[in-house]
């Protein structure tokens, strides 16, 4: 506002302006009304006139028509002729006989208001008189006619009318130039000196200026203008101090904001909706390998080429932007320069930078943990030895072709494969060996399929082999089935060299082919597993297909799912407990061990029902059923007061429970629920179980430890052990297998390995459990290599909870 005031239009012209052409309009209009009310006038009172001329010219006029008097006609036509107005007469007789008539010639120049004449009337008149003399009614009359220039008539009425319209005008311009004269000394003149003072004020001078209008006006609209400017100039000058001052504070936030933001690990950038980078952060610059200073201003594209990322990211602003809402996305992929695929965790918010709407996005870097992730999916997923898919995503894929094969009506085979001699090998030259031959075996599998086609190990020495999609019809696919079969056969006949070893194994096949009516995943892996069976009870190495010939086995064991089903229901399952001692027969804890109080058949040994159990599933709800039987047991036990302090309950788990994703929350209600304390729960685990994959093995049992629950290691020397696990796996127990116990006093090797066992353990400060014991001589042996606790027939069978007792041992070991 500090240049200098020009006024390009002065205000009391343009008023003068406005005013002088207000009254010209307003006198122009009222002038030609009154001019036009004049001619009227003037018009009516000329009839009346040339009416009187008329009527003083009509008897001379009259005579001559009737008298045929020519000499009269012409005079009187000639008396007419002599006022200036009339240009023309004519008499004539009744017969139209012309008596005299006389004309004035047009003149060569027109007058100058006759185009006026013309717009408010007509240039000429004519007017006729009837000639009839008295007592001649009979007789047509003779006609006088007379025409008038009505433009010459009223030549003095139009020379009054134009001096009235230059009087107005001129009236008009004397107007004008007083009001400009009054608006310029009483309104512009003052408004423009305000003016200048406004435009010359300097918003940015530290002193305040203030407007000043004669004392004369302080009390006009101008005094209020000047009022209201300088409240106008004293507001803008605080607020530009103000304004400065935020600007140095938002400055200095900036920079701290900089300063913060560059030291996140993450890398943050805001983007607006054109797609353009208004900051980033230090970590987000040196992604690309860029100064901070050259990030801002640029579009993603031009720094990231890959144009699917960008055209995601930029999806998820335009979601964030007009929702205005958050969003989180757990696994984003942005690739680097170096083309190397980041994974990272993206938060994006709706974010204001300097008054404009961008979108801020916070990404984390989850690389490492992605691929840790991914490693653990792949180890959950996949056999540990082989790196062929498990159980569980066998079952997932065989679920999903299932699906697609009853969608598409395209037949699937499904291949159970066990291996013939697995287990003479593996206890003749060793786990280790054992190992290499199933890995070899897994590559031979995989090499001879398709890579649509699933090759799976359950455990053990058994394979499945998932076929997909074959076309043609039944037969056809039998055809194809059977030339897989025969040539996964004649490769295993084969000899395999594992660590120098010519091995020759052979296999088994069961092969089922669906979709099958009204048959799901678990039907098909029991018909399966029954034509692998079959096979084997063929002669081995061989295969065989499912029919119908074969469901009398599976019926029986859908029959006794039926019944376990049933047995659950009406709670048929009962707990006996065998004691766990020492040598003096004093009690540790007990086991507790399902049996099966069938209604017909009486008490069933767990050895009939327990596979079925496993087979079926049904192992996971019953196996929560008795942990929470013994957790209740143990609360009975307790306010009866047979529970001493420091004893336990210890209680099998199966395998499939253990891998359940709910496993723990599902362990801790049931005992919870109880009212038991989870001190005095023990869980049994397997040693094939605990080491078949054992990173999840280690992760699940320590955080059961971490419940308070003990845990134990079953049947230890009979899987794939390695006195390496003890180390490893989070156990209290190890419990030697009954199998060693019982030749301790017939094998000096057996005794040989349960004191290694003993000693390694107690290293690790594990007890050390001997099951199986039947014999007070297994007692004794197992006593001498070192072991102190004792289960088994010859302390006390299994029983029902109310015949237990407190002491046990009738002899001590040293009688």
């Amino acid at each position: 506002m500090s240049e200098v005031f020009k006024v390009k239009q002065r205000l009391a012209f343009r008023l003068a302006k406005y005013s002088v052409v207000m009254a010209f309009v307003i006198g122009l209009v009222l002038t030609t009304a009154q001019v036009l009310d004049d001619f009227h006038v003037q018009d009516s009172q000329f009839d009346k006139t040339i009416h009187k001329i008329l009527n003083a010219s009509k008897p001379p006029a009259t005579r001559a028509v009737h008298t045929l008097d020519h000499t009269l006609a012409k005079e009187v036509v000639f008396g007419l002729m002599q006022y200036s107005f009339i240009s023309e007469v004519k008499i004539s007789d009744e017969l139209g006989e012309v008596l005299a008539s006389q004309v004035v010639p047009d003149p060569v120049k027109k007058s100058s208001t006759l185009w006026l004449t013309e717009k408010i009337s007509s240039a000429h008149k004519t007017y006729t008189l009837d000639l009839q003399a008295p007592g001649f009614v009979d007789i047509a009359p003779g006609k006088l006619q007379v025409v008038v220039n009505k433009d010459q008539a009223f030549q003095p009425f139009f020379e009054r009318a134009l001096t009235i319209f230059v009087a107005g005008l001129v009236r008009n311009v004397l107007l004008a130039i007083c009001l400009i004269a009054i608006f310029h000394v009483v309104l512009t003149k003052p408004l423009a000196r305000l003016a200048s003072q406004f435009a010359s004020v300097d918003l940015n001078a530290s002193k305040e200026v203030k407007l000043q209008v004669p004392e004369v006006h302080k009390d006009t609209e101008l005094g209020l203008l000047n009022h209201a400017g300088n409240e106008f100039i004293s507001t803008v000058h605080n607020l530009v101090n103000e304004l400065r001052e935020s600007h140095q504070a938002l400055s200095k936030s900036e920079a701290r904001l900089a300063q913060l933001i560059n030291q996140v690990p993450q890398l943050i950038m805001a983007i607006n909706k054109d797609g353009d980078i208004l900051f980033a952060n230090r970590q987000f610059a040196e992604f690309y390998q860029r100064p901070v200073a050259d990030i801002s201003g640029n579009a993603l594209l031009t720094l990231h080429p890959y144009i699917e990322e960008v055209a995601e990211l930029e999806s998820i602003r335009r979601c964030v932007e007009v929702h205005q809402t958050e969003a989180e996305i757990s696994d984003f992929t942005w690739t680097h320069k170096s083309g190397k695929t980041m994974h990272y965790t993206v938060q994006a918010a709706p974010f204001e930078y300097f008054s404009e709407p961008v979108v801020l996005f916070a990404a984390t870097d989850i690389s490492e943990q992605k691929m840790v992730q991914d490693h653990i999916s792949h180890m959950a997923n996949h056999d540990s030895l082989t790196g062929l898919p498990n159980r569980t995503l066998l079952n997932d894929r065989l679920e999903l072709s299932l699906a697609n094969s009853q969608r598409n009506g395209k037949c699937n085979g499904l291949l159970f494969i066990d291996l013939d001699h697995f287990k003479t090998i593996n206890d003749s030259l060793g786990h280790s060996v054992g190992d290499q031959l199933l890995k070899k075996v897994a590559d031979i599998l995989t090499k001879q399929v398709r890579a649509s086609d699933t090759v799976a190990r359950l455990g053990g020495d058994e394979f499945v082999i998932l076929l997909q999609s074959f076309d043609g019809d039944e037969t056809e696919v039998t055809k194809d089935i059977e030339h897989v079969c025969e040539k996964l056969l004649e490769l295993l006949a084969e000899p395999i060299e594992v660590k120098q070893h010519q091995l020759r194994i052979g296999a088994s096949i069961g092969i089922v082919q669906y979709p099958l009516a009204d048959k799901g995943i678990d039907d098909l892996m029991r018909f399966a597993d029954t034509a692998m069976y079959h096979a084997k009870e063929s002669g081995r190495n061989g295969y065989a297909f499912y029919h119908h010939n074969m469901t009398a086995a599976v019926e029986k064991q859908q029959n006794m799912e039926s019944q376990l089903h049933s047995a659950l229901e009406r709670e048929e399952f009962c707990v006996h407990y065998q004691p766990l001692v020492d040598v003096r027969g004093e009690v540790f804890g007990f086991e507790a061990l399902i049996r099966w109080q069938h209604p017909e058949r009486g008490l069933v040994p767990p050895i009939e029902f327990i596979p079925s159990l496993e087979v079926s599933g049904m192992i996971v709800p019953v196996s929560n059923w008795l942990i929470g039987e013994c957790s209740r047991q143990i609360v009975e036990w307790k306010k009866s007061g047979f529970w001493r302090e420091g004893w336990y309950l210890s209680i099998n788990i199966s395998p499939l429970q253990f891998y359940q994703a709910d496993m723990i929350p599902a362990l801790k209600e049931a005992i919870t629920q109880a009212g038991a304390d989870v001190k005095n729960i023990c869980l049994e685990i397997t040693e094939t179980v605990a080491v078949e994959n054992i990173e999840f093995a280690v992760s699940r049992l320590q955080k059961i430890r971490d419940l308070g629950i003990k845990i134990a290691l079953d049947d230890f020397g009979t899987g794939y052990s390695s006195l390496s696990y003890l180390k490893d796996l989070p156990i209290d127990i190890v419990k030697i297998d009954r199998s060693f116990v019982q030749e301790l006093a017939a094998n000096c090797k057996s005794q040989c390995i349960v004191e290694a066992v003993i000693n390694i353990a107690k290293a690790y400060n594990l007890r050390v459990i001997a099951e199986g014991v039947e014999t007070k001589e297994q007692l004794i042996m197992a006593n001498k290599a070192g072991c102190h606790v004792f289960q088994g027939f010859y302390i006390e069978r299994p029983q029902p909870p109310n015949s237990l007792c407190g002491s046990y041992l009738k002899d001590s070991v040293e009688s």
